[in-house]
């Protein structure tokens, strides 16, 4: 679009300056337009000419225009990115800063008072020689020893004490129900306590199913699916009109 301007302008400016005869160049009305968009305008340039400063007053209010809209749509462009991926970046800023704390300087960190174990326990061991592999393997050991304990019976506490928050731990410690809902008195329930044996849909389970799409086809199978079956029922309507015309 700039350049679009940019040559109509020139061109104006041009034909103005050569309609009384003596026209200074095509260079210089460019160089005069330049300077206009670079915020330095000659206006001197077009003093004897009324439309010449009209084009001209014309040529800075659009092209400050134009630069403007290109600078707010570069920042819209730019916040809109920078919220997109906000949350990314900050959880691998977080991910990166919790893991260089955690890390650093000792890669089996003993929560207090458990460093006390490590100190007079497992320190001495590193400054005997003892290989990086066998450090490792009895710092998992003493571990696995010490926070086994206190971890589950935070686990339990959790799972029996505060049902409402942590129902899913209750659900994987009590096993799963899985199955329950192809029993057949779930298909077709009655209403609890009713003297009459009322049910709470009139409509079988099995027709209700008919009904439902069949989610283990993808949406084109299923669509092909009602095609052909439209095509079958418009064949048996014609053959049905062909008898009845017969």
């Amino acid at each position: 679009l700039l350049s679009v301007l940019i040559i109509g302008f020139w061109q104006g400016l041009y034909a103005l300056d050569a309609s009384d005869g003596s026209a200074e160049g095509s260079g210089t009305i460019a160089n005069v337009l330049v300077q206009a968009l670079l915020q330095s305008p000659d206006f001197g340039k077009f003093s004897n000419s009324t439309m010449g400063l009209v084009l001209y007053y014309l040529w800075g209010v659009i092209t400050g225009l134009i630069l403007l809209n290109i600078l707010i749509s570069l920042f819209s462009s730019a916040y809109s990115d920078v919220v997109d991926d906000a949350e990314a970046q900050y959880l691998a800023f977080f991910a990166s800063k919790t893991v260089g704390m955690i890390r650093a300087p000792d890669e089996f960190v003993f929560p207090s008072p458990f460093n006390i174990i490590e100190v007079l326990f497992l320190i001495p061991f590193e400054l005997c020689g003892l290989s990086r592999k066998s450090y490792a393997k009895l710092n998992r050991f003493v571990m696995i020893t010490v926070f086994f304990v206190p971890l589950a019976m935070i686990a339990l506490h959790e799972s029996l004490t505060e049902e409402s928050r942590h129902t899913w731990m209750k659900r994987w410690l009590s096993g799963d129900n899985e199955g329950e809902d192809e029993r057949p008195e779930h298909h077709d329930p009655v209403v609890d306590d009713d003297p009459v044996g009322r049910v709470i849909s009139k409509v079988p389970f099995e027709d209700l199913v008919k009904a439902f799409p069949d989610t283990n086809q993808s949406s084109e199978a299923l669509m092909m699916t009602e095609i052909t079956q439209l095509r079958k029922q418009l064949a048996a309507l014609s053959e049905r009109l062909n008898s009845i015309g017969n």
